[in-house]
């Protein structure tokens, strides 16, 4: 399977692999974000509540970056905006251990979280504008496993640094970050898209059509369901394996290497291989593997069931991000390409800053299973509406040979 991944990489466009080696090492420095609580508390003597509001301000700064992405890209291209995103991200991170006060602090992590977003959308659109619709769910699949890949190190490599010293977190942090936004300036590529590949044009704010305006949100709409499930494994796994089903520590970390290394090994492969399947049958598939995965986390009660349950929700995650990526760049046009893959990214910030507090509501209020069951229950739902309206042309991007002239 890593042969197989090797050679797909290999045979991605040239921009896409510089894009690949970037999103490797931008994502490998995520070192001090995961700690940040911790250090807020233990070096900068605030108090949980003061962290707290702290840390959920990345979140804020995350999300407007996600709304301003489609002027931004308007304005400048992706690759300038992930240039920018990632030295400003670069600096601020270097003199974050400088910073004192609450409020200061708060102001500081709102814009790193929009520094650290504005990369998402300007990666999504660069992937699209730089090849054709043939190999775009394996090109955003690649892109997926840099970020996994990048993500595995990041926090391994800051865990053995906090406990040498704090501060060695933000400094190494900001080291990588620039050095990836070297190797992106060295690497200059929107002038040299693939010829099959829709060139880049100046950036629009509505689509040119309603047709266009509409299937967006409906997609928009379906995609929000994937979003709140999938946000519950990084926010509430630890708490219900540990807390409300009284397993082991061990389980959640297993259950974490376990997902990670089943994304590292198929991902690539398994899309590969469903590179021809339509839209409809992949976003069906995915979708009801996700609505089955999550189902069976909230109804399991040991480890080892757990583990199974995390095996079909990690291939649903492996189909189905690919091919809503894969599918929003299909329906976007050039000129909105930029709007439309930062609302997407909008989308699943809204689902990591709603989850925790609602996923806690619902285990308190409807038993420790009920968020994984109410997940499945609502992408369960979203499955039915895309098969109701996948022959819509109105709502849906129908089949080639099902379109009728617009």
């Amino acid at each position: 399977m890593l042969r197989s991944t090797i050679q797909t990489l290999r045979r991605l466009p040239p921009q896409l692999q510089a894009l690949f080696v970037t999103t490797l090492i931008f994502r490998a420095g995520t070192m001090a974000f995961p700690f940040l609580s911790a250090y807020l508390i233990g070096n900068g003597g605030l108090s949980a509540g003061e962290a707290g509001a702290i840390v959920g301000a990345y979140g804020v700064g995350a999300l407007l970056a996600d709304l301003a992405a489609g002027p931004l890209l308007r304005l400048a291209g992706g690759h300038t905006v992930m240039v920018a995103g990632l030295i400003s991200n670069g600096v601020l991170v270097a003199v974050m251990p400088f910073l004192e006060g609450a409020f200061l602090l708060l102001v500081a992590t709102v814009v790193w979280g929009f520094c650290y977003e504005t990369f998402t959308p300007a990666s999504y659109t660069t992937i699209v504008q730089n090849c054709d619709e043939s190999i775009r769910k394996v090109a955003f699949s690649a892109h997926r496993l840099a970020i996994n890949l990048g993500m595995a190190v990041g926090p391994a490599v800051g865990g053995l640094l906090y406990a040498v010293q704090p501060t060695l977190l933000f400094w190494v942090n900001a080291v990588v970050v620039l050095a990836a936004a070297g190797f992106l300036l060295s690497r200059r590529f929107e002038s040299a898209p693939t010829t099959s590949a829709p060139p880049a044009r100046p950036g629009r704010l509505v689509s040119s059509t309603w047709r266009g305006e509409s299937r967006f949100w409906t997609f928009f709409v379906l995609s929000l369901p994937i979003h709140v499930a999938f946000a519950l494994p990084p926010v509430f796994l630890s708490a219900f394996v540990v807390i409300e089903r009284e397993l082991s520590s061990n389980w959640v970390g297993a259950i974490f290497a376990f997902n990670a290394a089943l994304i590292v090994l198929c991902e690539v492969p398994l899309n590969t291989a469903m590179r021809t399947m339509s839209h409809n049958a992949s976003l069906v598939i995915g979708y009801a593997l996700t609505a089955a995965g999550f189902a069976l986390m909230g109804l399991m009660g040991s480890g080892w069931g757990l583990v199974a349950a995390t095996a079909v929700w990690s291939a649903a995650e492996m189909i189905v991000f690919p091919a809503l990526m894969h599918y929003a760049g299909d329906i976007s046009e050039p000129e909105i390409v930029g709007r439309n893959m930062g609302l997407y990214s909008a989308g699943v910030n809204v689902g990591l800053i709603a989850v925790p507090s609602l996923a806690l509501t619902w285990a308190n209020s409807m038993g420790p299973g009920s968020p994984w069951l109410i997940a499945a229950a609502l992408t369960a739902g979203a499955t039915v509406l895309i098969v109701a309206v996948h022959r819509a042309g109105a709502l849906w991007l129908t089949p080639s040979w099902a379109r009728v002239a617009e």
